[in-house]
């Protein structure tokens, strides 16, 4: 005497399985991930299922457990990977480019011009060198 329950799919029924049964074939399913012809039939006698039922939930929850460690083994391989920096806000783009000279310092651009001492210009000591007056 079966006491599941059944519920109506598309085209099949579906056996749900009691707290009981599940316990059961979990129970069994730590101690061996493929179950023996012989203890497939026991299995299946004690808790009211057909041999094929417990064949089926046993490739089932196989496929459960391969998704279960894929999934934590891409945990595990993100969580190794330097974590890539948050998204920057967007820097505005510059307008077209236009040719801006530098500005430059008064002594560079006279002492590269003007041939010899240039008037009023410093030298390495800090005195000037060329101490010119106008008057």
């Amino acid at each position: 005497p079966s006491c599941t329950v059944k519920t109506r799919t598309k085209d099949k029924y579906r056996v749900v399985y009691t707290d009981h049964q599940r316990l059961e074939l979990e129970k069994e399913f730590h101690y061996s991930r493929y179950i023996t012809i012989r203890r497939k039939a026991e299995l299946a006698a004690t808790l009211g299922l057909s041999e094929r039922q417990v064949k089926i939930w046993f490739q089932n929850r196989r496929a459960k457990e391969r998704k279960i460690n894929k999934k934590k083994l891409q945990q595990q391989q993100q969580q190794q990977q330097p974590q890539p920096p948050p998204p920057q806000p967007p820097q505005p783009q510059p307008g077209p480019l236009r040719s801006v000279p530098e500005p430059l310092s008064p002594v560079s651009s006279l002492q590269g011009s003007v041939p010899g001492p240039v008037p009023g210009v410093l030298g390495p000591a800090g005195g000037v060198l060329n101490p010119t007056v106008t008057q």
